[in-house]
């Protein structure tokens, strides 16, 4: 089997611990890169400082950092006075710790902007993210302007080419997604990052899908989702890893972090190993038949998917590499 890099990300790595002892327990654990939050992100710059911190992810072998997520960096000078100061701690920080990618999520206000009135502020945010040595990555979610992965995917492929698309289970699953249509409709060269995490067949009743995605994200290997079929679509585009977890339960949670990180990381190799192998893969199918146009493209006049061809040349990833769709057809719970 070959060796896998994961990344912890904020959630699944939070505690109440300092965050130096905490970056060690991820390290630990076997990760070999991690999410800071702005939370982190805040905290770092008014106490040890981001040098201090480069320091550490250095001593532990923390090889991948990303940083964020960054909301509202669609409203120029208009915005929340907070969003430009996440703005402004993300790309220092960016700078200081040599990180990875930015991770920016889309409008998830109502009524919400439309995707083509923030094309201007996506490529302004993607040339500062790359003038400081970092890749700006969009995490669609169902409930946001950008609800499906394949819109995400247009919406970056227009844009400036340090633009990028990070795709993750139950945001794109629930977003009514199907391997076949992820085949079909992400941009090989735009895909720059994948969060692995399981699920139950249906959302838990009684929860919103962003409930679901805050606290029902269960263990790679332990839902009804294929997750191997999942990742073997995710190399078929291109990505070779890393690979990033998030896996955020009260069960989850009330374990010792060191536990939970070991627990996360074994899981998830194990996951990522059975891909690996040949044959059949042991877990029930995800849909494999092309999704209607409706279940995942969400047509809208002012959709950027009516937009020119993007006016910068396509390149490949420098660093290595809204309504609510029932998910069907993803076969019995498998046993946990």
């Amino acid at each position: 089997m070959e060796e896998h890099d994961l990344i912890a990300s904020a959630w699944t790595w939070a505690g109440a611990a300092p965050l130096t002892d905490r970056v060690r327990a991820v390290a630990d654990a076997g990760f070999v890169g991690l999410a800071l939050s702005l939370d982190d992100l805040h905290e770092v710059r008014a106490t040890t400082g981001f040098a201090e911190l480069r320091r550490v992810l250095d001593d532990a072998g923390v090889v991948w950092v990303q940083l964020g997520t960054l909301d509202h960096w669609w409203h120029a000078d208009a915005g929340p006075v907070d969003a430009e100061a996440h703005r402004g701690v993300v790309l220092e920080a960016a700078a200081s710790l040599r990180a990875w990618q930015v991770v920016a999520r889309a409008d998830t206000t109502v009524p919400g902007t439309t995707p083509a009135a923030m094309t201007d502020a996506w490529d302004r945010l993607a040339a500062q993210a790359d003038g400081v040595g970092a890749q700006l990555v969009l995490e669609p979610e169902p409930w946001s302007n950008l609800p499906t992965v394949e819109r995400a995917s247009r919406f970056v492929a227009h844009g400036h080419p340090n633009g990028a698309l990070l795709v993750d289970t139950v945001h794109a699953l629930r977003g009514g997604s199907t391997l076949a249509s992820l085949r079909q409709g992400v941009d090989p060269s735009r895909l720059a990052a994948v969060e692995l995490s399981d699920g139950l067949l249906h959302t838990p009743v009684g929860m919103t899908l962003a409930e679901e995605a805050r606290e029902a994200r269960h263990l790679p290997g332990v839902g009804a989702w294929d997750l191997v079929g999942f990742i073997r679509t995710m190399r078929a585009l291109g990505h070779d890893g890393p690979w990033g977890v998030e896996v955020r339960t009260p069960a989850h949670r009330a374990l010792p972090l060191a536990d939970a990180l070991r627990t996360a990381a074994a899981a998830t190799r194990a996951v990522l190993d059975a891909a690996d192998a040949q044959g059949t893969a042991a877990a029930p199918a995800m849909p494999t038949t092309p999704a209607p146009t409706s279940a995942v493209d969400f047509g809208h006049p002012d959709e950027v998917s009516a937009m020119p061809l993007p006016p910068f040349p396509v390149r490949s990833g420098r660093h290595g590499a809204a309504p609510t769709v029932h998910v069907e057809g993803t076969g019995p719970v498998r046993p946990g």
